[in-house]
């Protein structure tokens, strides 16, 4: 649609890289973003812009630097930045390789199999799901409603009792990330964590 007024259409896909499989020709968007170190388990500071080969033209380079100006190099020109970060690039370069070894198909199971387990443990402990109910609008992260606990509270009880991490949103919702590195242990550990918190604040 943005198209077809002569908009340029760009997506923020930052959880995608690393989370589930993505062909971005098929989203058939002008620019797509993301944030390696999220879910591809990049180093902080990396990222990548894919930009449709048909409006790379329209793109003005912010840093002048060799070639910066010359239309013919199309995508190279904006990877001419001097002094890059080296061993950023070969960290991103390396997850990459990870990821590709493993398959993604395989990572992409793993998130949907320990999002749908937390959701499911959540869901059973009196949590309001904030999740997607259509799975192709979901994958590595199961958010919960949890009143009336207090995202701030829990947050900092769980870090400072227990060293496990989590975020949240809003007074009382809870954001439950997944990465495929985790057991099911682990897993465990915070649910078990989450319902002692629940009685020591019914006991209280």
């Amino acid at each position: 649609m943005a198209r077809t007024k002569g908009i340029l259409s760009a997506v923020d896909g930052a959880h995608v890289i690393g989370m589930m499989k993505l062909n971005v020709r098929e989203l058939g968007c002008d620019m797509y973003s993301s944030s390696p170190h999220k879910w591809l388990q990049a180093p902080k500071g990396t990222g990548f812009l894919y930009v449709r080969d048909e409006v790379i033209d329209r793109l003005w380079n912010t840093i002048v630097t060799a070639g910066w100006d010359e239309p013919k190099l199309r995508a190279e020109r904006f990877q001419r930045v001097g002094s890059s970060n080296v061993p950023a690039l070969w960290g991103l370069s390396a997850a990459v390789q990870l990821a590709n070894q493993i398959g993604m198909e395989r990572v992409e199971k793993r998130h949907r199999q320990m999002a749908d387990y937390i959701l499911k443990e959540m869901l059973q402990r009196g949590a309001e799901s904030w999740t997607s109910p259509d799975p192709a609008l979901r994958c590595a992260i199961a958010s919960v409603n949890v009143p009336p606990i207090q995202i701030a509270e829990v947050e900092n009880w769980m870090w400072k009792n227990k060293k496990i991490r989590i975020r949240g949103g809003g007074p009382s919702k809870i954001r439950l990330s997944t990465p495929y590195y985790l057991l099911r242990k682990d897993v465990d550990r915070f649910l078990a964590a989450y319902d002692e918190y629940r009685r020591m604040n019914r006991a209280s």
